[in-house]
């Protein structure tokens, strides 16, 4: 026990020593992270890429993948109900609120819980998809086991913390890449940058959308115990990559960490060595991060701004360029009308996906890799208002 309290204060220690430069192998060896070719599945690169992880909100994109797959089977249609429920109304943030009886579109569902991330709205899309949420957890894992999701199991649909709810990188980078492949029509969700109501409008906590040339998904997650985790996608010049970065220590951590492993991808020879669909092995059990990153010197510590406002400045990142994807709902189920996009939006990530001409002007070079933290002077001194919980 001793030696555990030992590893953990050490560990948080060399978080909160900012704004120093370090690297992973010297603050994160504990962090799993995985970077694969979206189309074939090979491994560029990986570290611990199939521990055992809380997922927090990326069990979101099994929820998708589960509805999706719902309507192409036939049982729903994208303009079925999501009746919102009681037990739903009270599920903590993120969420929209709504009260119960608020009725909205299957398709409308899945952009708020892709998009906002609504754990209120994640818990009555299941319920609605599969008649009661313990049915389409089961789905959620029958899924998961088919696809060879080894390091897997779900226990909700929105990723609130449950110590018996874990996955890996390896596997949601599997996932992912099925996703893309499986369903391109539903690429416009994951690269719009946020969902307008009449009350307001909500941006995506992907920081790589609008900043990273090439970025087009996939989503972000947070609990105490998970840290904040992300998986990232980019395409450039008909090369399709996704990264995957588990247990970073902010918002801005997670995206410049995953910016850094897309941007020196695209830069490398693709691998014909190992892919994420052979690559399968019992991993380590979840590590618990509460200790780390969630108290309250931690938490006043780190780079947390508000979603669709972040200023970074990095040499994988762009200064934000502010885009017009966002998608307009409306409640009323299926007498709603179906949301509207507004912006020109891809039809598929996996394809011919126009690049901008500037990108990061500094990468490293060809095959190496290394994770920045934020104390990286490439984020710049910046004070903003405390994070969220």
């Amino acid at each position: 026990m001793y030696r555990y309290r030992l590893i953990v204060s050490t560990f948080a220690l060399l978080i909160l020593m900012l704004p120093f430069k370090v690297h992973a192998e010297s603050l994160t060896t504990k962090r799993p992270y995985i970077l694969i070719d979206a189309q074939s599945g090979a491994i560029l690169a990986s570290q611990k890429a199939n521990d055992r992880w809380h997922p927090a909100s990326l069990t979101k994109l099994m929820t998708a993948y589960v509805t999706f797959r719902a309507i192409k089977q036939g049982e729903i249609k994208e303009g079925s109900p999501v009746v919102i429920s009681a037990a739903s109304t009270k599920q903590p943030p993120s969420k929209m609120g709504y009260k119960q009886g608020v009725k909205l579109r299957i398709d409308t569902a899945l952009e708020i819980i892709i998009i906002k991330s609504a754990n209120d709205v994640s818990h009555a899309l299941g319920q609605s998809v599969a008649g009661s949420l313990n049915n389409f957890v089961s789905r959620m894992n029958k899924e998961a086991k088919r696809l060879g999701m080894v390091n897997t199991r779900f226990t909700n649909s929105n990723g609130l913390h449950n110590k018996n709810q874990y996955s890996s990188a390896r596997d949601m980078a599997l996932l992912s890449a099925q996703i893309l492949k499986e369903f391109p029509q539903y690429a416009y969700m994951f690269e719009s940058v946020g969902i307008k109501t009449p009350a307001k409008t909500h941006y995506t906590y992907n920081l790589l959308l609008e900043r990273f040339n090439g970025a087009n998904g996939m989503k972000t997650g947070f609990v105490c115990a998970s840290g904040y985790n992300m998986v990232g996608s980019a395409s450039r010049n008909g090369k399709n990559l996704i990264a995957v970065v588990l247990g970073a220590s902010s918002q801005t951590d997670r995206a410049l960490s995953a910016a850094h492993l897309l941007e020196t991808g695209f830069k490398s020879a693709s691998s014909v060595g190992k892919t994420v669909y052979n690559n399968v092995q019992r991993g380590a059990n979840p590590v618990n991060m509460r200790p780390i990153l969630c108290t309250q010197k931690a938490r006043s510590s780190r780079y947390d701004p508000p979603a669709g406002q972040a200023n970074i400045k990095s040499s994988h990142l762009n200064k934000r360029s502010i885009s017009n994807k966002i998608i307009n709902i409306k409640t009323g189920g299926v007498n709603a009308p179906a949301s509207t996009v507004a912006g020109n939006l891809a039809t598929s990530i996996i394809g011919n996906i126009p690049v901008p001409t500037k990108r990061p002007n500094t990468a490293l070079p060809v095959g190496q890799i290394t994770l920045e933290t934020i104390g990286s002077p490439a984020t710049g001194k910046i004070s903003l208002p405390k994070p969220r919980p």
